[in-house]
């Protein structure tokens, strides 16, 4: 049977998994991942992999922005450059992309139906409990559509592992490890060493060089022990050094000092100073690529205008609005020092719109965004196949006596705008939740330029 529309294809691309899934015993990713099978599944069209550029990124926090910042840079100074990320906001499209520009639904299905017959060919030899990762098959999919486009690089997300992720069987020239922290415990290991073996396992023999953006004395430490004596290690305070971090409503203001040049007064519509952080590491990386310092001009223009929606992302100005993807009160705690860094003196009038899934952390986000809100409206996507929580206007009084409820996020922006002289608007939620936001406010995210 033929794949006939882009449902069709996510139906493919999850089907193994889906399949095994009720059959899994193990927990952790090296008894779990099987990336030789996204190795075979390639080989079996022909390795349209064979022959480009890639530079795979991972980490704890920030790899799909530093991915984002790295394509975007490497676009605007001339390079044709393939994007692969995870997860995707509205359309599965969004995952692939060449310059900013997500994958037609034509060439999604096309290429799906061309993969087809191999997937299912390595279907047949598995066991109950085995599956071919999703991350592997749309990998597949983004190689072929790389290869026709004819891309001069291309920048890779792994998953939340490395080592075993399915991303890792590509023959990067570059690696990128952003900040390590204890995450995925279940899957990665009960310990952060641990973890950073599994980050560090995207190294490897042909890897040119190896940019990592530290975090900690520990993770430095066991990066050093463990980073192959033979490859060109930049870091974070070492090769590259971010000064003069400043966050106003308009986004993040800093200054990148690398050893070939200094980059002052640089900016970009996001906020946190691990944005800054991000945009270091691909300045770093880019100077590594093109051998030598950056067109400061086309550098200004690639920031200033980069998009990458729903995290901590300005979306406006007069009032300003705020989209995050904040789900627990871990996320949310940081977007809540966001708004004090931003409105330091709280005299900005801020009314937050929440709109987290029942099975998510939605007390938390009401709680600590509670904190910085005058106004806090609770609410869900206009179209949501998840179940939101029947409780959340209650949960809301009890930390915010100036809560109110709408059906859905239409109705909720309509009102603010209408019967709210906010100065600060933060929407809060679900991808889908965000997505919603971005087309509510005339945003594409198929198209998010270079």
């Amino acid at each position: 049977m033929s794949i006939n529309t882009v449902k069709d294809a996510e139906d493919l691309i999850y089907y193994s998994y889906i399949k095994a899934i009720n059959h899994i015993t193990e927990v952790r990713d090296e008894k779990v991942k099987k990336p030789e099978l996204t190795r075979r599944l390639l080989d079996l069209i022909a390795s349209p992999d064979k022959g480009q550029k890639f530079i795979l990124v991972t980490g704890s926090k920030g790899k799909g922005s530093t991915s984002r910042f790295i394509s975007s840079l490497l676009s605007h100074l001339g390079f044709r450059v393939g994007l692969f990320t995870s997860p995707h906001l509205v359309d599965f499209n969004e995952r692939i992309r060449i310059d900013g520009k997500a994958i037609s639904d034509q060439d999604l299905i096309r290429i799906s139906n061309q993969i087809k017959g191999a997937v299912e060919t390595i279907e047949q030899s598995l066991a109950d409990n085995e599956y071919q990762g999703p991350i592997g098959i749309a990998l597949a999919i983004a190689s072929i559509y790389f290869q026709e486009n004819k891309t001069d690089i291309n920048v890779i997300e792994c998953g939340r592992g490395g080592k075993y992720d399915d991303t890792n069987v590509l023959d990067n020239e570059w690696a990128v490890i952003t900040p390590i922290m204890e995450e995925h415990v279940t899957h990665l290991g009960p310990h952060l060493s641990n973890i950073v073996t599994h980050k560090l396992g995207i190294i490897k023999d042909q890897t040119k060089s190896v940019f990592i953006n530290k975090q900690s004395e520990l993770v430095s430490t066991l990066l050093k022990d463990r980073l192959p004596n033979n490859k060109v290690y930049k870091s974070y305070k070492n090769d590259f050094l971010i000064e003069h971090i400043e966050m106003t409503t308009k986004g993040t203001h800093f200054t990148v000092q690398t050893k070939r040049m200094t980059y002052a007064q640089l900016s970009v519509p996001l906020l946190g100073e691990f944005q800054a952080l991000n945009a270091g590491m691909a300045v770093s990386i880019a100077e590594d690529i093109v051998n030598g310092p950056i067109n400061e001009h086309l550098l200004r223009e690639c920031f200033t205008h980069i998009q990458w929606p729903g995290r901590c992302e300005v979306i406006q100005l007069s009032p300003t609005v705020i989209l995050d993807g904040a789900i627990n009160e871990l996320t949310a705690n940081y977007v809540k020092e966001v708004v004090k860094i931003i409105d330091s003196k709280r005299a900005k009038r801020t009314v937050t719109i929440i709109g987290v899934p029942a099975n998510k952390d939605y007390e938390g986000v009401i709680k600590v965004l509670s904190e910085v809100s005058d106004l806090m409206i609770v609410t869900k996507p206009d179209i949501s196949h998840l179940p939101f929580p029947k409780d959340d206007l209650e949960t809301a009084l009890i930390y915010n006596s100036n809560s109110v409820s709408f059906p859905v996020l239409h109705g909720a922006l309509n009102y603010v705008r209408k019967e709210e002289d906010a100065e600060l608007i933060v929407i809060i939620g679900t991808q889908t939740f965000i997505g919603n936001a971005k087309r509510l406010f005339g945003h594409s995210l198929l198209d998010i330029g270079k």
